[in-house]
């Protein structure tokens, strides 16, 4: 049941799944590194700040994880910044067997999305694990300390090369004036290895949401490739990520196969303009 949930959590997003994925398979290439294209956000439906709860379960029939995401817009050292916070955790049942509360934030400034610093807080049984990753705008570079219980810091850097971390990847995304048949090109990085995301924007299509509500969404395949190592594009589990067709652009379903059935997450909870833009500034935790 721990690789089951940890599947279904890795498919969150999308984001959390870039932080733990292993080497991918052959595949279909993708777009040269070379090429890749500079996003400019066009829409920022998060601007007023927002919460939203996504609820895990397999097959429609366990309920085994949530996740909260919290969008707040503020002010850290003079500069509008967005502040995201992903609280993941495994539910009553599941924590006899496999206990997990993570959590992930990241800072970016709030009119280009140039990310400045993200963490990634990993609490599951005995695994206790704490990542940073700073941005230097000035050296266009990546510092990353990773601290394991029981071991010793580890620290390494990387030049940037427009490289983001997950969950600016994910809000960038949002902010994209994208549709049917496109196809979006991002740099992640996840751990000690850089990522090429391809989006492709398969289909529109109508979703039945938990509260009986029909959405129109975009249907979104997510692929993947290891760019540290030699290979090729391999789709993520077969994952699908659903995100509305509306100006929210909000992730309203995600699913990813397994050995034995499919994991789901849905949206159940979604809360718009709850944060408000502070006039203070205020230093996101490290």
């Amino acid at each position: 049941m721990g690789k089951l949930t940890k599947r279904l959590l890795v498919t969150f997003c999308f984001i959390v799944a870039i932080l733990a994925i292993s080497a991918p398979q052959a595949g279909e290439a993708t777009i040269n590194l070379e090429s890749l294209p500079a996003y400019q956000p066009k829409f920022h439906p998060f601007g007023a700040g927002e919460k939203a709860l996504y609820r895990a379960h397999w097959n429609g029939l366990i309920s085994v994880a949530t996740a909260e995401i919290t969008v707040t817009p503020t002010v850290v050292e003079g500069k509008n910044v967005y502040y995201v916070k992903v609280e993941a955790k495994s539910s009553r049942v599941l924590d006899l067997i496999w206990k997990m509360r993570d959590t992930i934030t990241s800072t970016f400034d709030a009119k280009a999305f140039a990310p400045s610093l993200f963490t990634f807080r990993q609490r599951e049984n005995s695994k206790v694990v704490d990542t940073e990753a700073r941005y230097s705008e000035s050296a266009k570079r990546w510092a990353v300390n990773r601290q394991e219980r029981g071991g010793k810091a580890k620290f390494y850097e990387f030049n940037s090369q427009n490289t983001l971390d997950p969950i600016t990847t994910v809000y960038l995304a949002r902010s994209i004036d994208f549709k049917v048949g496109d196809r979006l090109y991002f740099k992640v990085f996840g751990g000690k290895y850089q990522y090429l995301l391809e989006l492709r924007v398969d289909a529109k299509e109508p979703i039945n949401m938990p509260s009986g509500k029909t959405v129109e969404a975009y249907k979104i395949i997510p692929y993947i490739q290891n760019i540290t190592k030699n290979g090729y594009a391999s789709r993520f589990n077969e994952a699908t990520v659903w995100i509305s067709a509306d100006e929210r652009r909000v992730p309203v379903k995600l699913s990813s196969k397994i050995f034995v059935g499919s994991v789901y997450l849905d949206l159940v909870e979604d809360k718009h303009g709850v944060q408000s833009t502070s006039a203070e500034s205020r230093q996101p935790p490290s």
